[in-house]
């Protein structure tokens, strides 16, 4: 049945009294196909079948076919270290040196049928006047517990990470079988010497929020007392309210996701894992709320003035950034924060 055909068929039926959205459904149109008036003009340009790519390492633009481009597409979604949506796939790319627009990744992967599956609204109101709205590094810090089983020892491992709420950093982590206060304590002294520290020689006095929800490790003395002595504000999330530490709870999903198909017999096995997967996200991986950038890369361009942040009075933060994807390696210092997963 032709479109004319059809149109005419639901005139016919709402003259009859049929509702509109009950005779698209019977033909088979929606309301956009019904209205719209084909001109018989095709409109834009075919897509092209070649994509430009800089070499970062000579500058050199050359065109790329695109299948090439899909093979570096896949090997990005198959790593579970990477963001597998199509707009931070593009993000990569670009990084990568390819210039391409997130239009384009969505048509090739919608041909090969690759695209993510949308995800499932909840329809939760979210925290309003709770918001963390950090102007730069280091002024937001959330750190949170994961469990992840075991299996030769039958019992869960802990994972404490925590990360910077501007940039999306992890900071530092610890695992093991127990997860008391003086391992909590040692990742600290770790941050505090390796980035609070060399912050507050270059700037004087921080204002650091630290975040953390009621857990015991948390709310004993020896670290409500070693957040002051070391002037830092420690801040407890009200009981059921997870968005209150919404950035740390998010990345445990990711982190989760990563390790979801995976088994392991040891504890070193984890650990093992857990190096590669925090390298990857911190200098790899792209991130929605930092521009499509991963966090080191983030950190580094807003501390050489190339990213703009606002604040507006919903307490949510935008960002712009001044420099295009593709020359973001030829910055100075751009690989200043590149992080290799240490170990306390």
């Amino acid at each position: 049945v032709s479109r004319t055909e059809k149109k005419a068929m639901i005139g016919k039926y709402m003259c009859q009294g049929l509702r509109r959205d009950d005779c698209l459904k019977i033909a088979g149109m929606t309301k956009n196909q019904y209205y719209y008036n084909l001109t018989g003009i095709s409109t834009g340009r075919r897509a092209s079948k070649t994509t430009l790519y800089q070499d970062t390492k000579t500058n050199k633009i050359v065109e790329v076919e695109n299948e090439a481009v899909l093979d570096k597409i896949i090997d990005i979604k198959l790593d579970v270290d990477l963001s597998n949506h199509y707009r931070l796939i593009c993000n990569t790319l670009c990084l990568q040196g390819y210039y391409i627009n997130h239009k384009k990744v969505y048509r090739m992967m919608r041909e090969q049928d690759i695209l993510e599956k949308p995800r499932k609204r909840t329809g939760r109101n979210f925290v309003t006047f709770r918001r963390v709205a950090p102007t730069g590094p280091l002024q937001v810090l959330e750190m949170d517990i994961k469990y992840v089983w075991i299996h030769e020892k039958r019992r869960y491992a802990y994972i404490l990470t925590v990360i910077d709420t501007f940039t999306r950093y992890v900071l530092h982590w610890d695992a093991g079988y127990t997860m008391k206060s003086i391992q909590v304590k040692e990742v600290w002294d770790y941050i505090i010497a390796n980035y609070l520290q060399r912050k507050r020689t270059l700037k004087g006095p921080l204002e650091i929020e630290v975040r953390n929800d009621n857990g015991k490790q948390f709310n004993s003395n020896l670290i409500i007392d070693y957040f002051k002595d070391n002037e830092m504000t420690q801040v407890f999330t009200h009981p059921y309210t997870p968005e209150e530490n919404g950035h740390i709870e998010s990345f445990h999903k990711t982190l989760g996701k990563a390790l979801s198909q995976e088994v392991f017999s040891s504890l070193k096995s984890l650990e093992d894992r857990l190096c590669r997967f925090y390298t990857r996200y911190n200098n790899d991986r792209s991130h929605g709320s930092t521009k499509g950038l991963p966090p080191a890369l983030f950190w580094a361009l807003y501390e050489n003035g190339y990213v703009d942040v606002k604040i507006n009075e919903k307490r949510k933060a935008t960002y712009t950034l001044k420099v295009a994807l593709q020359d973001v390696h030829k910055i100075n210092g751009i690989l200043k924060y590149r992080y290799r997963a240490n170990r306390t």
